[in-house]
């Protein structure tokens, strides 16, 4: 394969993992739900980690490292908090 190839594959498998991660957080924040099963046991605040997820595609915009450290620690925060209500 020769270095344009594999440059427009991974340009390809980015753009794919981007609408995917876009698809989750969407989900995960209007619906209160992630996909999975597996998601669905370990994610204890599903809007919170959303929000992250968004926050971090968010920083491939900005091109910025705080967007996505930020949108790590909510993510981690939708793992850890119990929601109220």
């Amino acid at each position: 394969m020769t270095y344009g190839g594999l440059l427009t594959v991974m340009l390809l498998g980015m753009a794919v993992l981007g609408m995917a991660g876009l698809w989750a957080g969407t989900h995960a924040l209007l619906h209160d739900r992630v996909p999975g099963r597996w998601f669905n046991r370990i994610v204890r605040n599903r809007r919170l980690w959303g929000a992250g997820l968004l926050v971090v595609l968010s920083s491939v915009l900005f091109l910025s490292w705080a967007p996505a450290v930020i949108g790590l620690v909510i993510m981690i925060a939708g793992h850890v908090i119990r929601p109220t209500g």
